[in-house]
């Protein structure tokens, strides 16, 4: 009877095949959530223009407006990286939302919306 190497035959390859490779990291969530806190921090600052503007100083509301502008649809691209890349999909879904409501033009569209039902 022939005596067996059993694993033995495998050493010439030069590798360890008992070994499994590590598994990748998973993405952080960071992006997400950074997306999300500046969406809502975008609408304080909406807030904010709206009340400057009943107040009559409409210097300082429309420059509070464009920020609200700019920085939706830079959270909104945010939060689509997040949700397109695994970096906080939740999360990123949320900034989606919140920049939508956060960007005057598309509030103004759909309160209209819903002011014509």
């Amino acid at each position: 009877m022939a005596q067996s190497r059993g694993i033995e035959v495998f050493a010439p390859l030069g590798r360890n095949i008992a070994t499994v490779p590590d598994a990748e990291p998973r993405a952080s969530g960071h992006l997400g959530f950074s997306a999300t806190v500046l969406a809502a921090g975008l609408l304080f600052v909406l807030g904010y223009a709206m009340v400057a503007a009943v107040d009559g100083d409409a210097g300082r509301a429309t420059t509070l407006a464009w920020i609200a502008i700019v920085g939706s649809i830079v959270t909104g691209l945010m939060g689509a990286v997040a949700l397109v890349g695994g970096f906080g999909r939740l999360w990123g879904l949320a900034a989606i939302v919140l920049s939508l409501i956060a960007n005057p033009t598309t509030l103004s569209l759909i309160l209209g919306f819903f002011g014509s039902l």
